[in-house]
């Protein structure tokens, strides 16, 4: 595995977390009622993000769900949160590459499994559908939203992160009008999108650059085929899906 191809693996800079804070696991928890505790109001963030192209909010979706993976590192041994993620970043160039995936609740409960289950779950819900039917993205946002703020022992970080985020994408994927007559039976979902977004331009602290998330999701793409990551759609589930041209292939830049 290179170093390039293994990124994904790392908590990426822009996810501040104090790692005393975070061993403590404050969060009030009820795997009944999952969001009977969320506080947080998600109406600002949902303002901002339908003003972005429908990548731009499937990546945004995944850098949420990001804040959730790093949160909980290390508190449960299981490689499914990280593959997710792994894949779901590879479903920003196409939701196809995510496959249908349901996980068996009773496998996934209390406050570290519990909320790992209901990220993955509206995520992938999120992603496979958003293309489609906007609000399923955009409700997997404002979910991911109060899940991660309920579950951070110091949420400010994260919010202020958020709100710089928002700032940026608006400047870099803007809302972009999707024909809904020039691809009638959805045989090239990924290129009505928007712009492709990766997890560098997440870091505030560098400049944007198109290159560095374009090198970012071919990393991805690399790492889930070499491992053989079970969330990655294979050749015959796209074929199945009527997939055009070649898979696993990032857009001609424009």
């Amino acid at each position: 595995m290179t170093a390039a191809s293994s990124d994904v693996l790392r908590c990426p800079s822009w996810v501040s977390l104090d790692e005393a804070s975070r061993r403590d696991l404050h969060h009030v928890w009820d795997d009944a009622h999952v969001d009977a505790d969320f506080q947080a109001d998600p109406l600002p963030l949902q303002d901002q993000a339908a003003r972005l192209a429908i990548r731009g909010r499937m990546a945004l979706a995944v850098a949420l769900y990001e804040w959730l993976v790093w949160r909980f590192d290390g508190m449960q041994a299981r490689s499914d949160p990280i593959e997710v993620l792994e894949a779901s970043w590879c479903a920003t160039v196409d939701p196809r590459y995510l496959i249908y995936f349901e996980l068996d609740r009773d496998d996934w409960v209390g406050p570290v499994d519990g909320p790992l289950w209901c990220g993955m779950t509206h995520l992938s819900h999120g992603l496979n559908e958003g293309a489609r039917h906007e609000g399923e993205l955009d409700g997997a946002l404002s979910f991911l939203y109060q899940l991660v703020m309920h579950v951070l022992p110091q949420p400010d970080a994260f919010q202020a992160w958020l709100d710089g985020t928002l700032e940026r994408l608006l400047q870099v994927t803007p809302l972009v009008p999707v024909d809904p007559f020039d691809d009638l039976f959805d045989r090239r979902i990924g290129e009505q999108l928007g712009p492709l977004v990766g997890r560098p331009t997440f870091d505030l602290a560098v400049p944007v650059e198109a290159s560095q998330d374009r090198r970012f999701l071919n990393a991805c793409f690399a790492r889930a085929l070499a491992t053989g990551n079970p969330f990655l759609s294979t050749p015959a589930d796209l074929a199945d899906l009527e997939f055009e041209g070649e898979p696993y292939q990032l857009p001609e830049q424009k």
